[in-house]
Order: structure tokens, then sequence, then C-alpha cells
């Protein structure tokens, strides 16, 4: 007897097929998120300090903190200076919370039976980016809900990666990270993972929530003055509209700056965005002194962005 085996094949291969191709139409899934315990041991171990700002002042610039470093584990955070001295030795416990990422809880070393525990907040900021804060004063105020700097707060910006040396030869040209934005001591890029970049072409810049925003935050021109010392930048702000805003520019739109590079690929700026009579000819206009902000100064620190 023969037999048909035609239809038996195409059944098998019709089966074969509606199986398959399901499989092939499903777009690759995103990687789940990392869980908190994951998240920590990403947060553990040696950062190197990039900003201390404390009391509207930046402590990263003065001798025992400059090229400091923090060791963190979920019990302990040393603060030890370049020569080994420590800067802060604290007990710390910390909580996932989501947005921000953690809560943190220092408890500084004491002689005194009397420690109290320093309310803070730290987010992950990027695989190798740690932002932490916490109230140091008014400790009835509670915790904070962003990253501060102030005459309340203490706020750190670490890397893992500690700076090479300038060449001397970098340029401001091109896409930056912006790693904090701090505006009267206040961090403006927010408590969570931010996307910001600062762009730079040959005569102009933007500020934008993430590189494929069509708006900016903060454009206009720029020009530079690299024989001062610090180097200067004065920014020609276009949008928002000068003589507009919380905290207006003045109309012609004239801001004075100084930046620095601390390495190729990591410059602080810094700009006086008020301080001044409207009546005032831009060329009295002071520049900052330093790098910190205030009620009338902010500062930027960006990374390059990553090709």
């Amino acid at each position: 007897m023969i037999r048909n085996t035609a239809i038996p094949f195409a059944c098998a291969l019709w089966l074969a097929y509606s199986t398959v191709l399901p499989v092939m139409a499903q777009k690759p899934s995103k990687p789940a998120p990392p869980t908190p315990a994951e998240e920590f041991r990403a947060i553990e171990g040696k950062w190197q300090l990039r900003l201390a700002h404390e009391a509207d002042a930046n402590l990263t610039d003065r001798p025992d903190y400059k090229n400091s470093s923090l060791t963190i584990s979920d019990k302990q955070l040393q603060w030890i200076s370049a020569d080994g001295k420590t800067l802060l030795s604290a007990a710390c416990n910390w909580k996932h919370v989501g947005k921000p990422a953690w809560e943190v809880d220092l408890t500084p070393s004491s002689d005194t039976t009397d420690q109290t525990a320093l309310p803070g907040i730290a987010v992950l900021y990027d695989k190798d980016i740690l932002k932490i804060s916490w109230r140091r004063l008014n400790l009835d105020k509670g915790r904070a809900t962003n990253f501060l700097g102030n005459k309340e707060h203490t706020f750190l910006l670490l890397s893992r990666s500690p700076l090479a040396k300038p060449s001397g030869k970098a340029s401001l040209l091109g896409q930056w990270q912006m790693l904090t934005a701090l505006d009267d001591s206040l961090e403006k890029l927010g408590s969570g993972r931010s996307a910001a970049v600062a762009i730079f072409e040959s005569d102009s810049f933007a500020w934008k929530d993430s590189p494929n925003d069509k708006g900016s935050k903060y454009a206009g021109g720029y020009a530079l003055d690299l024989a001062a010392k610090p180097s200067r930048i004065k920014f020609n702000i276009t949008f928002p509209p000068p003589g507009s805003g919380a905290t207006p520019t003045p109309k012609d739109g004239l801001v004075p700056g100084i930046f620095e590079f601390l390495d190729d690929d990591t410059v602080r700026l810094c700009y006086r965005e008020s301080g001044w009579k409207n009546t005032d000819p831009p060329e009295s206009r002071r520049y900052p002194e330093g790098y910190y902000s205030d009620g009338d100064i902010n500062l930027w620190i960006l990374r390059r962005a990553k090709p």
C-alpha cells in the first residue's frame, strides 16, 4: 500500500513555522533593572571626589579636601584626605526608596554619647557617578528631597575614576554630559538620574534635557577669553528671553563666567547670573572668583559625552 506523506509533512511544517514566527516577531526585551542589592554593590567601594559643596562654598579646592576619596560600605562611610587624614568617619544606614534611589542616615563618629544621625539621600547617577547629600544643621526640618550644598546641607559628587592630568589642548566644542548644575546651591538636574547635556558649537551653546530634545532649557552664544586666568566665558543668552524668568538674565543677555578643565574630558564652569543692576554696563559685571554656587552664581560640572 502506498501512503500519502505530503499531508503529514505539511502539518509538521506549519507547526514549526507557527512556533518560530511569534518568537522571531518579538522585539528584544529591555534588560531588567538592577535589584536594590545589585545596585548597592555598585555603590560600595572607593570613590574619588569631584565636588564637595557645603554652606554655599566649594570645599574641593581646599588643601585638606583636594584629591580626597571616600570608601563606602553598608555600615560605614570613610572620607580620607590625600595624605591619609580622616575628614569624616560615619556609621551609615542605607534604604532603597525608588526616587531618590536611596535614603542614607549618617552618624558621625564622636567621643560623646550624643550621636545624632544626619538624614540624607543618594543616587547612582551613572554606573560610575554617585551623588550624596545630607542635612547637617536644623535636623528637625527632616530629610531633603533634592541634592543641596547650602548652609544646612553637604553635597558630594563622586566618580569611580581619578582625574587625569589636563593636556592643555582640550576644547569645549562638542556634547557634554551634565553631572551637576547647582543654582543657589540646589541641584537643578533633580534628585533622580538625568540625561541632560550641554552642547557647545563654535559660537553657540544649548542646555537640553536629553540629547534628542528638540527644545532647550537655555541657549545662546558665547565668547572665550583663554588668555585670562582663570579662563573666561561670556554667555549671550537668547533663551529664555533675556530679562524674563524667576531669576532674569540682563536684558542684553550677557552673563560672565569662568571655566577650568579638570582633565581633558571633565570641565567645571561657573557663571554669575545676578548681583548687578540692569542699568550696569556689561563690562562692569564681575566674573566669579571661584567655582561655587550661591544666590548669584551657578556651577556646572560636565563630562565629555561618550561616543
